[in-house]
């Protein structure tokens, strides 16, 4: 299963957080193109985690009205490793 990452840079430790909780390939939107949103979610995402400290306001409610079409889970959180971690365990307990 793949996730989206949105938002920062310098972003392998967290791409390498996710892979640990089972996602085997992490695309990763850096949120400054202009471009960014008007792209669509792919269909294989099983989750958007979005780093707030990188996104700007219009990026995210396109991510959020895709995410919601397709059925994919949100996750919001800073960039600090330690708040993701917390964030993705969190997630994965509600739905387990």
């Amino acid at each position: 299963m793949r996730a989206l990452l949105i938002g920062g840079d310098y972003v392998e430790q967290i791409a390498d957080e996710l892979r640990a909780h089972g996602y085997s390939r992490v695309e990763h939107w850096n949120g400054r193109k202009q471009g960014d949103t008007r792209r669509s979610i792919h269909q294989d995402v099983g989750l958007v985690l979005v780093l707030t400290d990188y996104t700007s306001h219009p990026l995210l409610k396109h991510l959020r009205q895709e995410a919601a079409r397709l059925g994919v889970p949100v996750v919001y959180s800073r960039r600090s490793l330690v708040e993701v971690r917390q964030r993705l365990g969190d997630f994965h307990r509600r739905a387990a």
